[in-house]
């Protein structure tokens, strides 16, 4: 919340947890039980935004989470009883981080001499403190500084750690009741405030104790504000040798992380109490049977600690009480390398050896035999005291994954769910699998090797955990997907019984249409972002980091290539090669050359005056046309790249798109202009305009031309006159609105941006029907076969009735759908942001 409180208080007297009904439950700490409700105001009925216990008064503040004003009440904590009820003010939002004039610590924090309220997180800072018993102001100050502040409640102080300018890392103990300093210590941080400094971060318990961040700079400190250990100093976390006040709740290396959130590859974790030893700063750890990141430690005292669990579904508050003497037998975690075998391995690939972690974690690493191949990680995630317990932190995560993640639903089945994580530095497939009490978790950044060998992992966890018991299949799916290695954002391209498709990771992959089977696959280096062409027996595909390829498409093997950054769609024409390309990859001049397709020999190019951000060149007769974004079409001799005429179809900066149709190519301007040109003499048939600006291609069927503009409008206009005919809008707020259509069986389909497939007569523009997509248009709409076909941002593609919308099937892929559908031999083939290609019948899954 805004305030950074604590839905929650802890003190040896009593445990406060506030309920969504706007009530507090007053516990007792040894024993849980319920003692007393503090009900909601009926006259300002708001939800709870912090609770806090500061020795024998209770606050409670209520009111909006995101807004300014906040009505604190006191109770008697004994009792119940009301003490007094005032409104502060606090601060709205998130400070600014672009200096370092502000405050991103609790903007409430409660201690038994006073509370201490910011109210205002950007400098300059107001600080308000009131009487805990009362509700009186005791003093209001406003730090003028120039710092970064944060700050954490003790029993009976507040500290604020402070990054100033000058790289002055400083703590301070302020009087909560004066707002007077106590005493300040001057940090040594080597991190420097430049840009806005480094992030800071302070923790403290009620006797005072502290743990102080800046950037890399980790210290523990006493209550006196001396300092006892660097993180450096105090990283290794050991049973303790007697019991000190606890500081927080993390895992044994969190010092060492200095508290950053946790990874995927950190696991497993543990959660630690953990607490530092006042004589020597040494940090000490007492196991508790939750993961780390799930937890956090809400108050302890002499001996007991009350730590918060935020699973999903099972959130709660447990109290643990210090014991002496033998520790329970811990749960026994297999060794994560004993888990698969090099015989497993070699259903990926042979020559794997497994290399076991070196920091106490239960992961192996296998290594593969050569160093372009695939590294495979398995870690064991948790093992639980019960296989009920399992299955609550399995679903947690698994909803997780699915949140952040695509979902691989082709693999789905009870305790086992795949997906794909793209990141900064590349894209990786895992699994997570639960079985009995045990979560183990498969990553690789070879999907093919995810898929492979998580089942084989699963059942060695059954024999293992539940010997007898067999594991879940999947449900079974009509079709075959396959797993490129990254998102497949072009259209597959199917010919002669093959799938010729690319994936993000630059990889060009020939599979078996009927079944996809691996017929070959090719890595150009960088992505592939544009698509690809296969004309007469070849592939061209082009890769980002600036290599153009033609490959076999019986064999995959080279026939040529070339160092040639492409931008923009490959055409094919008349045994020519014609793309656009920059120098460099990032100007807004662009160079149109043709290749010999045979050779790769390079013909001539052309590079026109203006910007071009890469329209498809056309061949229309003896001419091909190229369109710019500074609103000339270009008339090119196709043997010599010499311009034969130019023509004025728009504005300075307006983009030309280019659509062929039998004799005529029509050009679309993003002004609004539309034209229609012979392909025979490039010489202009005739000019009409719509109302709104447009930068999406035009469709044409039926002597009709379809022209949707940038507001969701869908012009009709005659094709052989330009005469317009009717315009059809749709209103609405969709983001990144790209416009498209299809005509077929006397409809036309298309999309407008209040995120609905529409069909309409082509003759009047009269809705026949209509089907809203939840999130909008992803991809389509598509017509082949007597089917229309369309997917939504949320990952679903739907098979419609062309004739009444009916949905006759749909489809989840996982992801969002990036391809458009392709139909051929009763198949339907498209890709998915998962990185899987599918393949499913076109009556049905």
């Amino acid at each position: 919340m805004s305030l950074k409180a604590p839905g929650h208080a802890v003190s040896v007297r009593a445990v406060a947890v506030a309920t969504r009904q706007s009530t507090v439950r007053i516990h007792d700490p040894r024993t849980g039980a319920l003692q007393r409700t503090i009900p909601a105001d009926p006259a300002r009925p708001a939800p709870v935004t912090g609770v806090w216990i500061a020795g024998d008064t209770l606050v409670v503040a209520r009111g909006e989470p995101d807004g300014t004003e906040q009505t604190l009440y006191a109770h008697d904590l004994a009792t119940g009883a009301p003490l007094w009820r005032r409104a502060v003010i606090t601060a709205l939002g998130q400070p600014r981080l672009a200096d370092t004039g502000s405050y991103h610590g609790p903007r409430i924090m409660v201690t038994e001499r006073g509370i201490v309220v910011f109210e205002q997180a950007d400098e300059p800072l107001d600080i308000h403190a009131l009487d805990a018993r009362t509700g009186t102001t005791t003093a209001r100050v406003t730090y003028p500084r120039s710092c970064r502040l944060t700050g954490a409640a003790t029993a009976r102080s507040v500290r604020l750690l402070s990054y100033c300018q000058g790289n002055e890392l400083r703590l301070a103990s302020v009087d909560p009741r004066t707002l007077r300093q106590e005493w300040t210590r001057l940090l040594p941080s080597s991190s420097s405030p430049k840009d806005a400094g480094p992030p800071i971060g302070l923790t403290a318990n009620a006797e005072g104790h502290m743990r102080a961040r800046a950037g890399e700079d980790d210290f523990f400190l006493g209550p006196d504000g001396r300092l006892l250990s660097t993180g450096s100093q105090a990283v290794k976390v050991t049973a303790p040798d007697r019991w000190n006040p606890l500081l927080y709740a993390g895992s044994s290396t969190v010092a060492k992380d200095h508290g950053r959130a946790l990874q995927d590859s950190t696991w497993p974790l543990p959660a630690y109490l953990i607490s530092i030893d006042p004589g020597t700063g040494r940090l000490g750890g007492l196991p508790i049977d939750l993961p780390a990141h799930l937890v956090s430690l809400a108050g302890g005292s002499r001996d007991m600690a009350f730590v918060f669990s935020d699973i999903p579904g099972d959130a709660r508050l447990t109290a643990y009480k210090l014991i002496y003497g033998t520790a329970r037998t811990k749960t026994a975690w297999p060794d994560a390398c004993a888990l698969l075998t090099g015989r497993d391995l070699a259903a990926f690939a042979a020559g794997y050896r497994p290399a076991p972690a070196t920091d106490g974690a239960a992961k192996c690493d296998w290594i593969p035999p050569t160093d372009d191949g695939a590294v495979v990680s398995l870690s064991v995630e948790w093992v639980s005291s019960s296989d009920a317990s399992a299955g609550k932190l399995y679903t947690a995560e698994a909803t997780a994954v699915k949140e952040t993640g695509d979902i691989d639903p082709t693999t789905e089945a009870p305790g086992f769910r795949s997906y794909t994580v793209a990141e900064t530095n590349g894209f990786y497939g895992a699994t997570i699998i639960n079985v009995g009490p045990v979560v183990v978790r498969l990553t690789s950044s070879s999907r093919q090797a995810v898929r492979l060998l998580s089942p084989l992992l699963r059942d060695h966890l059954f024999t293992r955990y539940k010997p007898g018991v067999r594991a879940p299949a999947p449900a079974r799916e009509r079709g075959w997907s396959f797993p490129t290695d990254a998102a497949v954002r072009t259209a597959p391209v199917v010919t002669g019984g093959v799938v010729y498709a690319t994936s993000g990771d630059g990889t060009v992959s020939a599979l078996d249409a009927a079944t996809g089977a691996v017929r070959w696959r090719y890595r150009t280096g960088g992505s592939v972002e544009d698509g690809h062409v296969v004309a007469h027996g070849i592939v061209y595909a082009a890769g980002s980091v600036g290599g153009l390829v033609a490959l076999d498409a019986g064999t995959g093997r080279p026939r040529w290539s070339r160092k040639i950054i492409v931008s923009g769609h490959l055409v094919v024409a008349a045994g020519r090669l014609y793309l656009w390309t920059r120098h460099p990859a990032w100007s807004s001049k662009a160079e149109l050359v043709a290749l010999d397709a045979t050779s790769g020999k390079r013909l001539w190019s052309f590079e026109p005056a203006g910007d071009v951000l890469t329209p498809e060149p056309v061949l229309a007769g003896d001419v091909v046309l190229a369109g710019s974004d500074h609103g000339v079409l270009y008339a090119l001799d196709p043997a010599t790249g010499t311009v034969k005429e130019r023509h004025r179809l728009g504005a300075e900066h307006d983009r030309i798109l280019l659509l062929r149709a039998g004799t005529t190519v029509y050009a679309t301007g993003s002004n609004g202009d539309v034209n229609a040109l012979d392909t025979v003499s490039g010489k202009v048939r005739w000019r009409s305009r719509i109302t709104g600006p447009t930068s999406f291609r035009p469709v044409v069927a039926d002597g009709t031309l379809y022209v949707g503009d940038d507001e969701g409008t869908t012009h009709a206009l005659d094709a052989t006159t330009g005469t317009p005919l009717w315009g059809f809008r749709a209103k609405g707020d969709q983001p990144m609105f790209q416009w498209s259509a299809a005509v077929a069986d006397g409809l036309l389909y298309t999309v407008g941006r209040d995120r609905t497939l529409y069909a309409l007569a082509p003759a009047t523009g009269e809705i026949r029907w209509r089907l809203p997509l939840p999130g909008g248009r992803e991809t389509g709409p598509v017509a082949a076969d007597g089917t229309v076909y369309v997917s939504d941002r949320e990952g679903t593609l739907y098979a419609l009735d062309p004739a009444t919308g009916t949905v006759r099937w749909r489809f989840w892929t996982g992801g969002t759908g990036q391809t458009d559908p392709v139909a051929a031999d009763g198949l339907l083939y498209f890709g998915s942001s998962n990185g899987n290609i599918y393949a499913r019948p076109t009556t049905g899954p």
